[in-house]
């Protein structure tokens, strides 16, 4: 290449055009330009897949979605789009088989319609496998979606999933479409559904029409089944659950930041944008809730327990040998008293076991009863000195009357406040004894002498008799004077 060529190569590139079109330009390869221009070779940049392909081989083989699997590798630094994502998921699974049976789609009006159903997965929560049943409530113009994961499909399960769902939807659409499920249906009579009472009360009081599918026409309910399989791939596997509550909890989660937040593939609009237009519309609830609890009466056993489903619950021990009212939820037992107080509530365990019992406190009532007089008494007038009393109790045992006598005393002598405030300093030093109390009064109040104790005369015969002995001596042997007598005067005075 001479240098003519060369200043042509420069005089092109300087004018715009890139190295490719030069080389086409002149029939020259892009490195024979590249050189003549002095520049290096460009290096070509690795896939933006490629530090990303182990992690993504790990969760294809858990068979999880591409959006789910997207935003795994988006958290490790992936910045890349969708379809390459896709392209090399394809590549690595090979081409899914799809069912060849149409079905023709149909859409429903604003607030017209909503679809419900079931769907269980085993799953791992706090460590244990258990089967958790998934309630699902799909508003069918906007797609709005609400799930909840429940122990069993009862019907006290499924009206508590229906209140939480159309509490979360803010309200409901005018019919609800299920399958024929023994909770919904009972059966048929001429065609027409034979209603549960006990669903029929409930969907009056929310002022919803229940509809049922054609047996074996579940595809009447695609709206509410084809997410199942979503939700499986994209929230279920590959995530940990410490608890019940934490399962719906990221579920709520997961409703709120993926699956009520997306844009949809049929409607091409975002699920919230629409559930705007459509809560408007939708039948208001009522004030008050629909009460979906199973309530029982139970007689509490002699060792304190009220036995339900199979789990023991402890209840306080004043309630032995009564009937009480117990309230069962999906999640949780609430027991009941005689006032309709709730005397304790427990959450139920993954599986039927005996709760252990918190350590009760005793009544006042029990309380007052092992107290005597002199006890009772000291609480009485020093009612924030109970403690103190504890640790009197617990350190002198027998001697505990003594001590309260003596602290009694010192009432009269130092007044009910000093002693008070004497109680709340012996405490603060763990001192639970009288002559704790002393100390600290004697100190507190040095001025103040306490008079000698006058013993009683009325003590027996024998202590009467002592006053008839008189003992020798002279008189001065007994003055009062505490000064010794003079040895200057001769009668010593």
């Amino acid at each position: 290449m001479d240098q003519d060529e060369r200043n042509h190569i420069r005089e092109l590139f300087e004018r715009g055009m890139k190295i490719r079109a030069i080389a086409r330009k002149l029939g020259r390869d892009p490195k024979t330009i590249r050189s003549a221009l002095g520049r290096p070779e460009q290096k070509p940049e690795p896939p933006k897949l490629e530090p990303h392909k182990a992690l993504i081989e790990k969760l294809a083989a858990e068979d999880l979605a591409a959006p789910r699997i997207l935003r795994d590798i988006r958290a490790q630094g992936y910045r890349g789009g969708l379809t390459a994502l896709k392209a090399y998921l394809k590549e690595i699974r090979g081409p899914r088989q799809r069912p060849r049976k149409a079905f023709r789609r149909f859409e429903t009006r604003v607030a017209q319609e909503a679809q419900v159903d079931w769907s269980p997965y085993r799953l791992k929560i706090g460590g244990l496998k258990a089967v958790a049943h998934c309630f699902s409530m799909i508003l069918c113009y906007s797609r709005r979606l609400w799930i909840g994961f429940f122990r069993n499909e009862r019907l006290q399960s499924l009206l508590y999933a229906h209140l939480q769902a159309l509490r979360y939807h803010q309200g409901s659409p005018e019919r609800l479409v299920y399958d024929n499920q023994t909770t919904v249906t009972l059966g048929r009579v001429g065609g027409e559904p034979l209603w549960n009472p006990a669903f029929l009360e409930f969907a009056k009081f929310y002022g919803f029409k229940p509809q049922v599918c054609r047996v074996g026409h579940k595809e009447r309910k695609g709206k509410v089944e084809r997410p199942f399989g979503w939700l499986e791939s994209d929230f279920l596997k590959g995530t940990e659950f410490e608890s019940w509550d934490d399962l719906n909890e990221k579920a709520r989660l997961w409703l709120d930041s993926v699956a009520n937040v997306r844009k949809h593939s049929t409607t091409g609009r975002r699920v919230d944008e629409m559930y705007a237009e459509e809560k408007p519309y939708l039948i208001a609830l009522p004030e008050t809730d629909f009460p979906t609890e199973r309530r029982e009466v139970r007689k509490v056993q002699k060792d304190g327990y009220v036995p339900v489903d199979g789990s023991f619950y402890p209840v306080p021990s004043r309630l032995v040998g009564q009937f009480v009212t117990v309230r069962i939820y999906p999640s949780r037992v609430e027991i009941l008293d005689g006032r309709g107080e709730i005397a304790a509530a427990h959450a139920i365990p993954t599986e039927p076991r005996r709760l252990p019992a918190p350590p009760e406190a005793p009544s006042r009532s029990e309380a007052a009863l092992s107290l005597t007089a002199l006890e009772a008494g000291f609480l009485a007038r020093f009612p924030g000195a109970e403690a103190f009393l504890v640790g009197l109790k617990r350190r002198m045992n027998a001697l505990t009357q003594i001590h309260l006598r003596r602290i009694a005393r010192l009432e009269d002598v130092y007044g009910e406040a000093n002693v008070a405030r004497a109680l709340e300093r012996a405490m603060a030093y763990r001192n639970f004894n009288a002559l704790a109390v002393s100390r600290i009064l004697e100190r507190t109040h040095p001025n103040v002498v306490p008079e000698p104790p006058v013993e009683p005369l009325s003590a027996g015969p024998e202590v009467l008799g002592a006053l008839d002995d008189v003992d020798p001596g002279s008189p001065r042997d007994y003055t009062l004077d505490s000064t010794p007598p003079s040895e200057d005067s001769p009668d010593g005075t």
